[in-house]
């Protein structure tokens, strides 16, 4: 009967944990719905474009016409009193003011493409305090499977000293195991509170409040092949559009330039009336003429404009150029990622059923006197440390997913795959 004891008392431990009860569980889906209505920093991005557009209409305006009143050619005995009302208005030749316009336009295309670039930067920071989370609260899954099979074995190793077959050497080996544990814990437990704080701080929730539990994570079916996703690339990150934006800018600023040549036309509209005039005469007097600028100083002024506007150009066009090489290397090395921790992860569900079977075969021989606790040790050691690696590919896996899909600026099936996963016993 001991024998049969001690058998129900190891092997049951390799069995399911009890269920408990679980607090809510979070989608990341729901999350990054969230934190574009509600992140701070998004909001901001947001409000800095709606300012740009709202640019874009007055640089393209007329200047305010001038109004000028001035008493003229008065008498000094102020028996007559001239006063002339004149009007100005300024007309900008050349297309300065369609230049005016692209370049506010410029500013304008840069604001909504930084927006919509802070907020592929949240969306990744979120997908990434996600997956923190996520592996914390399994890896203290792990610990608290480990901490239940090691109080079972240290039960075992108790009733084996007891009955003369054990060695002391083995409950405390089992104790020693059981604080490493508790430690392992605490880290994971320092973890979670840190992801979740990050989480919070994203979502603009008020400080301390709890997010909940995270769902259990799946692969993405399958990946669009690499001339897919660098042609989304190319199309569909905003820092590109911000950079073929800037090019946009630093044209205008060479249209803007040579229009600096052309005079601009002012038209001049007065009228005079003669107060105090008693005899006869005129006393109303109309006035109309134009004026202009003359831009003789094209040498030290326009010249050098012209210059500096095509050197912009010069520049906006390399860092362009820089900023294709940059994404091309980051998607690259994003898929790479992808696909490496996609293969850690199906490995994994391959050995994990091995150390299982291990662990069945170490605790049976222990019982039945032929092995050793410390088999029994490793086998169950092997089994938990190849659950959380697991769990940490797998948490790799989905970060990964999320760079990759901030790389070409698509969804890629992260939100699904986030909360479309079953957890696996890996039974033998």
């Amino acid at each position: 009967m001991r024998k049969l004891a001690l058998c129900l008392a190891v092997v049951g431990l390799a069995g399911p944990a009890r269920a408990q009860e679980r607090p809510p569980v979070i989608r990341l889906a729901a999350l990054i719905a969230e934190a574009r209505q509600k992140n701070p920093e998004v909001r901001a991005a947001r409000a800095q474009a709606r300012a740009a557009t709202s640019s874009v209409a007055p640089a393209g305006a007329l200047d305010d016409p001038m109004l000028m009143v001035e008493l003229w050619n008065a008498p000094v005995d102020f028996s007559t009193v001239p006063v002339m009302f004149q009007l100005t208005q300024t007309v900008p030749l050349g297309g300065k003011r369609a230049a005016r316009r692209d370049l506010a336009r410029g500013a304008e295309a840069m604001a909504r493409a930084q927006a919509e670039a802070r907020l592929r930067d949240v969306e990744a920071a979120l997908a990434k305090a996600y997956f923190d989370l996520f592996l914390a609260e399994r890896t203290i899954e792990v610990d608290r499977e480990i901490e239940r099979t090691l109080r079972s074995l240290l039960g075992a190793a108790s009733a084996r000293i007891a009955a003369g077959r054990g060695e002391q050497s083995e409950a405390l080996r089992a104790q020693a195991e059981l604080l490493k544990v508790e430690s392992d814990r605490e880290a994971a437990q320092a973890r979670r509170v840190a992801a979740n704080a990050k989480l919070v701080a994203l979502l603009d929730r008020p400080p301390g409040s709890e997010m909940g539990t995270t769902a259990e994570p799946s692969l993405v079916p399958a990946l669009p092949a690499f001339a897919e996703l660098r042609d989304r690339a190319l199309s569909g990150r905003p820092e590109l559009w911000a950079a073929r934006a800037a090019i946009a800018q630093a044209q205008a600023h060479i249209t803007l330039a040579e229009a600096q040549r052309v005079p601009d036309l002012g038209l001049i509209a007065g009228e005079m009336h003669t107060f105090g005039m008693s005899g006869p005469g005129v006393s109303d007097f109309l006035f109309v003429g134009l004026q202009g600028n003359l831009p003789i100083f094209g040498a030290s002024k326009n010249q050098p404009q012209q210059a500096a506007a095509s050197a912009q150009l010069e520049a906006a066009r390399a860092d362009l150029k820089a900023l294709e090489n940059k994404v091309l290397a980051e998607v690259a090395d994003a898929a790479a990622e992808v696909a490496a921790e996609k293969r850690q992860v199906e490995l994994h569900h391959q050995l994990i059923p091995v150390a299982r079977q291990a662990l069945h075969s170490a605790t049976a021989a222990y019982v039945a006197g032929r092995g050793s606790f410390l088999m029994v040790l490793d086998a169950d050691r092997d089994l938990q440390m190849h659950e959380l690696d697991l769990a940490t590919h797998m948490a790799m896996y989905e970060q990964r997913l999320a760079e990759l899909e901030r790389a070409v600026a698509a969804d890629l099936g992260l939100a699904q795959a986030a909360q479309s996963g079953t957890r696996e016993e890996h039974e033998p």
